[in-house]
């Protein structure tokens, strides 16, 4: 589905696949730059969750307009972004 102005999402069963131009105004993704991000329905209770078993996050949780992102610490492997998105998602859609 586009969200709005080509920002794509495609549904990948169980998850979701968002595909964003290079250098839109107001984009974080500079060129030849990608993020992976999880999704989760409420980021606070998850946030909440995964310290309890250990995971080391390395920001609050923030307010992105897309929806509340939050990072976490990937052993060995860098940062990842776990968000709960405000946009229309496409892991319900049929077909």
């Amino acid at each position: 589905m586009d969200v709005h102005g080509g920002w794509l999402i495609f549904k990948q069963p169980p998850a979701e696949l968002g595909i964003h131009r290079a250098g839109d105004p107001g984009s974080a993704a500079p060129s030849g730059h990608h993020e992976l991000y999880l999704m989760c329905d409420n980021v606070e209770e998850t946030v909440a969750d995964l310290t309890a078993k250990g995971v080391e996050f390395t920001s609050a949780v923030e307010d992105q307009g897309f929806g509340q992102l939050v990072r976490l610490r990937v052993p060995g492997a860098g940062e990842i972004g776990l968000y709960q998105p405000k946009h229309t998602t496409a892991y319900g859609l049929e077909g």
